[in-house]
């Protein structure tokens, strides 16, 4: 079996980036959970506030999921967005 040389591609699912690699290639995670969709900006670190009324009753409020929050706008953007892995091939 002969070596496969040259570059692999992938495409995350979520935001549509291209990466590529020389072969041979690992699956590579996506940073597009770490920016907020609204803006672009990126997002810091969520940490809770461990008082039961603060949890999400609709889109605009933190929930025990959310991981990322974008201070940037009012009220505040919260994501709960995990990382993407992109399959290279």
């Amino acid at each position: 079996m002969t070596p496969k040389i040259g570059y692999v591609q992938g495409t995350c699912p979520e935001c549509g980036r291209t990466y590529r690699a020389p072969r041979p290639a690992m699956p590579v995670l996506c940073d597009c959970y770490q920016y907020c969709p609204l803006c672009g900006n990126k997002m810091a670190a969520y940490v809770p506030d461990l008082t039961p009324s603060t949890y999400r009753t609709s889109q605009s409020e933190p929930s025990m999921k959310t991981l990322y929050v974008c201070n940037n706008h009012t009220p505040p953007y919260y994501s709960s967005l995990k990382p993407v892995e992109v399959n290279l091939t």
